[in-house]
């Protein structure tokens, strides 16, 4: 065997062995989304829309936080790993509440979430045919605004 073929096999074997998982636990799918349905959800506010028999007018865009985006993403996680959908948890935490222990220090959060859905433009339609979410998404009270998705869980933290 030449020196060549032996170094090529030592590299390829280290290139096999430093791309597998140690442990064989998946990779967390756990994402930070908020700038795809960041920008779903402003089309949405900058033409308004109808939030089901209510004409909801156009309101003021929302920005990216990174701590509504934190609480979200860990948020879908749990919920996605414990196998629930609430907007509270099991032990009974509202939006508010996670917010706040994530270090958010605004006097309003509000959530939207859903499952199933594939792409963010997706969601946000189920959002806007759900009258209370799409409310929600219209309110001119938030000014700020995180995502998260896990697995199959999308949370969308509002905020002021």
């Amino acid at each position: 065997m030449s020196s060549k073929h032996l170094i090529y096999i030592i590299l390829t074997a280290l290139l096999f062995i430093s791309c597998s998982n140690d442990n064989d636990t998946p990779v967390a799918a756990d994402t930070n989304i908020t700038d795809s349905v960041l920008i779903e959800i402003n089309k949405l506010r900058a033409t308004g829309c109808k939030c089901g028999a209510d004409d909801m007018p156009p309101v003021p865009a929302l920005v990216s936080n990174s701590i509504l985006a934190k609480t979200a993403i860990d948020y879908a996680h749990d919920m996605n790993t414990r196998d629930f959908f609430s907007h509270i948890s099991p032990e009974g935490i509202s939006p508010i509440q996670r917010a706040a222990t994530a270090g958010y220090t605004g006097k309003y959060v509000g959530e939207v979430i859903a499952r199933n859905y594939n792409t963010p433009a997706e969601v946000v339609i189920g959002w806007k045919n759900s009258q209370d979410h799409c409310k929600a998404m219209m309110s001119s009270t938030y000014i700020e605004m995180g995502t998260g998705k896990s697995g199959n869980i999308w949370v969308v933290n509002l905020g002021k």
